[in-house]
Order: structure tokens, then C-alpha cells, then sequence
């Protein structure tokens, strides 16, 4: 009898997983989940979401970013530079941020550029040492032209939302270079363009 009483709840807790197996199997067989959790774990990870002028990153390739403040995500680090060489005077540089919530734009000027010499054995010997003076524009709007489409973004800190309309448009966008228009706060408008690179790594993010 006693060990009749101790295979009961044996037997109970056996039909319970039964029961439930079926459900947890379900849940973790979901197509769409499974193909992003294993595509995402195959890239880069990159340990910000934040957006800086030095910023070491893969570029133009889906990475998977972990941020500790913002969660985990996959997007596409994108840069260019206007203006010819990073540090000269006036060069301009676009640094920006693909996820399939939002679009960061990073705009960054470069204000000075400086020449010292160094002395040896008696002579002089020109050092260039470019003296950086990086200063950031506020965006305060993007446009951006998807085969004949033209779509105007408003955005807050140099973000801008990813409408499910525009999702679609990148994700099908053909492997060229894609036109950009940046609007910065006082009026200045600074044309830019992203790389085919990165218009072809939009496919793994929308």
C-alpha cells in the first residue's frame, strides 16, 4: 500500500509533463523565431548602440548589438565621409545607425587643422599633427530616396522612427548607392549618400 501511495504522484507528475510538453515544444518551434535567433547569433557583436565620431565598428555589415541600457537588436553601422581625408578642415562626416525600429544620424565637422616641426642633429623636420576641433549638428531632418520614392523623416536628437512603409522599401532596395538629405538645425542642408554595402545589409535588419 505504501509504495502504491509513493508511484501516485509519481505518475501524476509523469502526466503532467505530458500534457505540457507539447505546448513548450510548440512555443520554441516557431519558424520566424528560430531564423532569427540563429542569425543573429552568427555576427558581430557590438557592445553600443551609441553613435561617436572615433567609434570602432564593423561597418556596412549586420551586426548584433548589445546594449546595456537599450537590449539586444540587429543593425547597420554605416559612415561617410565628405570633403576628402577624415581631419581636414571643413570635411563633414555622416555616421549612422539602421535598425528596424529607428535610423541615428551622427553629423560631425571638423573645424581645424594644424602643422608642427620637430628638431634633430641641428635640422628641422615638418610633423603633421592634425589638431582635431570636432563639432556635432543636430539633425533635425532626413530624406532619403528609395528607387522613385522620396521619404521625409522628422525626428527628435538625431533619431527617426522606421515606418513599416519604409521597412519595406529598404529591405528591397536595389545593391546601389542610395541618396540621402540631411536637414540641420539653422537651415543647412548637407547631401550625403549610404553605400551599396550597407543598402545590402538592410536585408538581414527589415
Amino acid at each position: 500500500m505504501m509504495n502504491l501511495l509513493q508511484t501516485i504522484p509519481v505518475l501524476i507528475f509523469g502526466t503532467g509533463l505530458a500534457v505540457l510538453s507539447p505546448h513548450l515544444c510548440a512555443a520554441f518551434s516557431i519558424p520566424e523565431v528560430t531564423n532569427i535567433a540563429q542569425a543573429s547569433s552568427n555576427l558581430p557583436v557590438v557592445k553600443s548602440a551609441g553613435l561617436s565620431p572615433d567609434m570602432d565598428v564593423p561597418w556596412s555589415k549586420p551586426v548584433r548589438i548589445v546594449d546595456p541600457f537599450e537590449g539586444e537588436f540587429v543593425g547597420v553601422f554605416d559612415r561617410n565621409t565628405l570633403g576628402g581625408r577624415l581631419y581636414r578642415e571643413g570635411s563633414k562626416q555622416i555616421i549612422s545607425l539602421w535598425t528596424r525600429s529607428s535610423i541615428r544620424v551622427l553629423v560631425t565637422i571638423n573645424s581645424a587643422q594644424a602643422e608642427s616641426f620637430f628638431y634633430t642633429a641641428g635640422r628641422v623636420y615638418p610633423r603633421p599633427d592634425y589638431l582635431k576641433f570636432v563639432t556635432t549638428r543636430k539633425v533635425t531632418k532626413l530624406l532619403l530616396k528609395v528607387g522613385q520614392q522620396v521619404f521625409q523623416l522628422d525626428g527628435s536628437g538625431g533619431t527617426f522612427a522606421v515606418s513599416n512603409e519604409l521597412a519595406t522599401a529598404l529591405k528591397n532596395a536595389p545593391d546601389q548607392n542610395l541618396d540621402i538629405r540631411l536637414l540641420l538645425e539653422g537651415g543647412q542642408t548637407v547631401d550625403s549618400e549610404i553605400g551599396k554595402g550597407t543598402v545590402k545589409a538592410w536585408r538581414s535588419v527589415y
